[in-house]
């Protein structure tokens, strides 16, 4: 499940893909790593996540917005009508889409295998971090990014880390917004994805 940014909400559905999400769909990806690939598009007038992504602090909203509750009805209809391994769904998504995934962990994160994030940013105070220490979750973000603080991928790292987890975290030197090229362009980061699952995961 790809989420992507602010920048590609409406109608145009080929705008999804111009930044990174065409990449889970070439041949030679589907070879190595055979999977569905769900991009879904955020309507023009809503968000992944209710936030306000440079708000201090990040709080989870009672309820996901209209846009990101399509995202989870449609997880569950696939999950109904395609062979999709319930032990391998992944979550990634950038800006927007990062904080989205987040949403979708906090409130589903029995559901996914393990997310790679993309300067996003979430409710580190939420109650539902615990379980999210023990997941695998790799986080990324450019320490010069003018759009979303970098603070707010720091701070949920730091969170995970003192309820134990140990989530993997690359922050960009002198790296501004656009920290999910060099991300998707990583066979590292795919590999690493694709290979987990939600029965290897410590109880």
């Amino acid at each position: 499940m790809f989420l992507h940014g602010a920048g590609e909400r409406g109608t145009d559905n080929e705008v999804t893909l111009v930044h990174g999400a065409k990449r889970f769909a070439e041949s030679r990806f589907q070879s190595r790593h055979p999977s569905f690939v769900v991009i879904p598009q955020c309507p023009a007038d809503d968000v992944w996540a209710s936030i306000e992504r440079t708000h201090e602090p990040t709080v989870l909203a009672a309820s996901p917005s209209p846009a990101l509750e399509s995202v989870r009805r449609l997880i569950e209809t696939l999950q109904k009508d395609l062979p999709v391994d319930p032990h391998r769904i992944y979550l990634t998504g950038l800006s927007m889409g990062g904080y989205g995934v987040w949403d979708l962990l906090m409130r589903d994160g029995d559901v996914y295998a393990a997310a790679a994030v993309i300067c996003g940013g979430g409710d580190r105070h939420h109650s539902s971090m615990a379980g999210l220490a023990r997941k695998p979750l790799w986080v990324f973000h450019g320490d010069r990014d003018p759009v979303v603080p970098v603070i707010r991928s720091r701070e949920m790292v730091q969170r995970l880390r003192e309820l134990g987890g140990e989530p993997r975290y690359t922050e960009y030197v002198e790296g501004d917004h656009d920290s999910w090229t060099a991300t998707y362009d990583n066979p590292e980061v795919l590999d690493w994805l694709f290979a987990q699952r939600l029965d290897r995961r410590e109880s």
